[in-house]
């Protein structure tokens, strides 16, 4: 049980030290899924930039991709949940 709050706290500590990743967490859990595109748009950032940090939250397990699409993992839904109790 410890393991798994020391486990939430870094991914916590993860999302929330960049405001994109951040962002991007909770543009995916108000949709089921997203194109990259659509994402990059509707943070207005560039494209580039909003690939970046969907491999950073893919490397971290919190989001899949699905053809072009995007959406949260069981484990980016929980922490997403998680910042919103903060």
């Amino acid at each position: 049980m410890l393991n798994e709050v020391h486990n939430m706290d870094e991914y916590m500590g993860f999302v929330t030290g960049n405001k994109n990743r951040r962002k991007m967490l909770a543009l995916l859990a108000s949709n089921d899924e997203l194109e990259g595109s659509r994402l990059a748009k509707s943070m207005r950032i560039a494209r580039p930039s909003a690939e970046k940090v969907l491999a950073e939250l893919i490397e971290k397990g919190l989001v899949v991709r699905a053809d072009d699409s995007f959406r949260l993992t069981e484990l980016g839904s929980a922490v997403e949940k998680r910042m919103q109790s903060i």
